[in-house]
């Protein structure tokens, strides 16, 4: 499928509205079509600095409605309208569990923007990869997200 975004490919540079190519969702993933997005002070900071994994689709606050789940996913079914967390909270791995969410095992690839097997979900004509922000990407029409980012 195609979306457009919003994207950073060196820092210091303007965000590039581009057409991307991006992939269903896989196992305890949705495709979620956004409907609002912030610009975050984090946003301009790697805008203007590209301390990040670049390219890199921007965002990381926003919501929007599941248009598709992948296999397994329980937590929000397809017309769900969702607010997303910038950290996933899946609420089991030891950090959940004692009362520190905000190092859940499930963000640990929020800085690189894959999800958490890895591989990536948006890719430009090149078939470059890109990740998005906080495993986000709000900035873009659509994007695949890992069930546990979605409140």
């Amino acid at each position: 499928m195609k979306t457009r975004a919003a994207v950073l490919r060196k820092g210091g540079e303007p965000w590039e509205l581009t057409e991307l190519d991006l992939d269903e969702p896989k196992a305890g993933e949705v495709l979620i079509r956004y409907e609002a997005a912030g610009l975050c002070h984090s946003d301009e900071h790697i805008r203007a600095t590209g301390t990040a994994r670049l390219p890199l689709v921007g965002g990381h606050e926003g919501a929007g409605v599941i248009e598709k789940t992948g296999p397994g996913v329980t937590r929000v079914t397809t017309g769900d309208r969702v607010a997303c967390s910038y950290i996933p909270v899946c609420g089991t791995c030891r950090y959940c569990s004692t009362g520190h969410q905000n190092l859940c095992d499930w963000g640990k690839n929020a800085g690189i923007g894959c999800l958490t097997d890895g591989t990536f979900r948006f890719h430009d004509s090149n078939q470059e990869d890109l990740g998005g922000m906080c495993v986000l990407g709000t900035f873009s029409q659509r994007a695949v997200i890992s069930e546990w980012s979605c409140v």
